[in-house]
């Protein structure tokens, strides 16, 4: 098997401090993930509400699966220069940082129940 190296150096790439594109997308892809989806779709009056739960359910993984492809974005935009070049080195602290600033600011606005 072949290794793949990556140096951002050698390709030109220079982290940009004034860019915060990544870090402004991890907070949205920490908000997407904490949308609360109760509420979207009611049970029906009568019947055994398989179809509700599969939509229930499937909203659920929607939500997890745009949020986590919302931080991958994140994750290369850091990569392409627009953070820190040490960024690349811990990408989960990142997402927990942001994800973390994402509900205090959801909190200040006061729509903190919502994600």
């Amino acid at each position: 098997m072949t290794d793949i190296s990556y140096d951002r150096y050698a390709l030109g790439i220079v982290s940009k401090d004034q860019w915060t594109d990544g870090d402004d997308l991890a907070q949205v892809g920490a908000a997407v993930g904490k949308l609360n989806m109760v509420g979207i779709a009611y049970d029906l009056p009568a019947g055994d509400n398989v179809g509700v739960a599969a939509l229930r359910e499937a909203l659920n993984h929607f939500r997890d699966y745009m949020s986590a492809a919302v931080l991958e974005y994140s994750d290369a935009c850091s990569e392409l220069g627009s953070g820190v070049a040490e960024v690349s080195q811990n990408m989960d602290s990142t997402e927990t940082y942001n994800r973390d600033k994402a509900c205090a600011a959801a909190t200040r606005l006061g729509v903190g129940e919502y994600l």
